[in-house]
């Protein structure tokens, strides 16, 4: 069996020691990859903003839509209401000064003529009290009763606009909150666009120094 003689250690250990050793590379990425890689996240993050400005536009023109309508509705509810009360005097009016009217009125004048001329006759004044009375009764029940649809339509419009009103209020204040978010993703947006036409200009500066530069060593290689 060989033995290692002392001559050919020294060998195997100079050998070794010549031998090269991969080594891991330290080296940092260049500006320029830096600039690249932050180019392209900006351009990934700018799409995504784009894509929730989109969204949130679309959000709120819905619901400036919806508000229109809440608000024309409720408009229109007043309209009604001002149409029904301008109806329910007018018919009142109508009735009291009609014939049923005239009627009930003399009777209301015979009553208080009466009662100043014949004060002691209480029969009579009671009487004729009654009648009046009868008469305002039937009138009333009349005037009421030829009014009360538009009075049920009239208490209708009032919900309607309470109603609406309430849905305009809810509607404005969520548009007007979406409108903040709106703004605030809107300079985040700038500020991404104007670093990256910056990170653009700088990048495209530089690859023509190299461009040039380029040029440059092969105009002098070809005058050697």
């Amino acid at each position: 069996m060989s033995t290692i003689t002392p001559a050919s250690a020294s060998l195997v250990s100079r050998l070794i020691d010549s031998t090269p050793t991969r080594r891991v590379s330290s080296r940092q990425p260049s500006q320029q990859q830096v600039i690249f890689n932050r180019r392209q996240t900006l351009f990934r993050e700018i799409a995504k903003l784009r894509t929730k400005l989109a969204k949130l536009d679309n959000k709120i023109t819905r619901l400036n839509e919806q508000a229109t309508l809440a608000n024309d509705t409720a408009n229109s509810a007043r309209e009604r209401v001002r149409y029904l009360t301008q109806e329910i005097t007018r018919r009142n009016q109508e009735e009291t000064e009609g014939n049923f009217g005239n009627t009930y009125a003399r009777s209301l004048r015979h009553y208080n003529d009466y009662t100043r001329t014949n004060p002691n006759d209480e029969e009579g004044i009671v009487s004729r009290y009654n009648e009046a009375n009868r008469l305002h009764g039937i009138l009333d029940a009349y005037i009421n009763e030829e009014i009360r649809p538009l009075r049920v339509e009239a208490q209708s419009m009032l919900r309607t606009i309470t109603r609406e009103q309430n849905k305009y209020r809810t509607l404005n204040e969520h548009i007007v909150e979406l409108t903040r978010q709106k703004d605030q993703l809107q300079n985040e947006l700038d500020t991404m666009n104007n670093e990256y036409l910056s990170l653009t200009i700088n990048e495209n500066v530089a690859r023509g120094k190299r461009q040039r530069r380029s040029t440059y060593k092969k105009g002098k290689k070809r005058k050697h």
